[in-house]
């Protein structure tokens, strides 16, 4: 099993910048991916302001850094427009940006976190397009028991995707055993779900039962969050990004790495 990327997903305003290049900085398959979704990253607010500044400052960085990755994970009645063949207004500057240099897409991966309604009434001859035309990024797809029928359907289109396994839907919650590859090498597929710092080695181990000698990915986000010390109305206590919790995370997934080679 080959690691491409390591991504640590949800960064927000609350973080730096310079926190998110000391991540880079780690190893040259750290990936950050930020949230996008109308309402609370919409283009008159904090966080969607954070975002634009830090691709316009990844535009500009001198060459050698040019192959950090930076990902938009689409939420919400976004995501809902993309799959039906709409990009949203407030999602085209930051999809065509390029760097300064090299011409390429700063914003190298764009996931699709399909909502429910868009899973039951999925129209792959509306979403390929899309991801024809961005044929110098990668769109990641969501792949559970919630989105299968809506992805096997777009995989015979002969779109160019990668799939994310998470059957939690983004809750956060391990499985007892992790999904087998499915579909070719061809589609670059992900591991979600779960995923700590603390348990990062033995997470890898379950995943390397089933990945064998595939190349893969592994995506955490609740996983680097931290409680704020803030509770939602329903008592929940906020939890945000946390970079040094994330920096563990990819410190353990290296340290694992090197010793399975």
């Amino acid at each position: 099993m080959k690691l491409k990327y390591i991504t640590c997903s949800d960064p927000r305003n609350h973080n730096t910048h310079d926190e998110m290049f000391d991540l880079w900085k780690m190893d040259p398959r750290v990936e950050i991916a930020v949230q996008m979704h109308p309402g609370k990253v919409s283009p008159d607010t904090t966080r969607y302001d954070w975002v634009k500044q830090l691709i316009d400052k990844l535009q500009n960085y001198p060459f050698v850094y040019r192959n950090w990755n930076f990902a938009i994970h689409v939420n919400c009645n976004w995501c809902d427009d993309i799959c039906n063949g709409k990009i949203p207004d407030a999602l085209k500057p930051l999809f065509r940006a390029r760097h300064e240099s090299t011409g390429k897409r700063v914003v190298g991966r764009i996931q699709l976190n399909l909502p429910q309604k868009t899973a039951d009434n999925f129209n792959p001859q509306k979403l390929k397009p899309v991801i024809d035309f961005y044929n110098d990024q990668d769109f990641i797809i969501q792949y559970n028991n919630r989105t299968k029928n809506a992805v096997d359907t777009l995989h015979k289109t002969g779109a160019k995707f990668q799939l994310l396994f998470d059957e939690s839907g983004g809750r956060g919650e391990s499985p007892e055993s992790w999904q087998k590859p499915v579909y070719g090498p061809e589609h670059l597929q992900g591991y979600a779900g779960g995923l700590k710092p603390e348990t990062a080695g033995t997470e890898l181990d379950k995943i390397v039962k089933v990945a064998r000698n595939r190349d893969i990915w592994v995506d955490i986000e609740g996983g680097v969050q931290k409680p704020t010390g803030e509770f939602k109305p329903d008592g929940k206590p906020i939890k945000l990004f946390n970079s040094a919790r994330a920096a563990q995370y990819i410190q353990n997934t290296l340290s694992w790495e090197q010793k399975h080679r």
